[in-house]
């Protein structure tokens, strides 16, 4: 499936101060705030999400519009940990999901945790920059 649109939920979105995120935005342009069906976790200095269609709990982020969706996603594979042809030996793996955006789905691309969470903190509420702020007053 081919799409123009990458959801980013962590260290990528546009109130981060990551070198990634500000490469992301002279790449890309923000479309808007969205939410998938699933669960977020504390990887520790960043989290991980997993799609779940049924799921009552939703991941929230953003979501931008590639110029040119080649070039970015060599270097955000790397910079996700996808390096290994065996999809199942990377932390995470690119995929495109449906996102809920203003009550419509958008197909965008996402990049999803790929390992076990269960004994991973979940992220109440599935919003990363929230879940940030929390800790800074903590």
């Amino acid at each position: 499936m081919i799409s123009t649109y990458l959801f980013v939920y962590g260290t990528l979105m546009n109130n981060t101060a990551s070198a990634m995120a500000r490469y992301l935005q002279q790449n890309s342009d923000f479309v808007g705030e969205g939410t998938f069906p699933g669960r977020l976790y504390d990887l520790g200095s960043y989290p991980g999400a997993v799609y779940e269609a049924q799921a009552a709990t939703q991941v929230f982020g953003h979501i931008l519009r590639l110029h040119d969706p080649e070039k970015p996603f060599k270097i955000l594979d790397l910079y996700e940990g996808i390096t290994n042809a065996q999809a199942d030996q990377n932390e995470y793996w690119r995929t495109v999901i449906p996102v809920n955006f203003n009550n419509q789905p958008l197909d965008c691309w996402v990049y999803l945790y790929n390992f076990a969470t269960d004994k991973l903190p979940e992220i109440s509420g599935g919003n990363y920059l929230h879940y940030l702020n929390f800790i800074k007053i903590c």
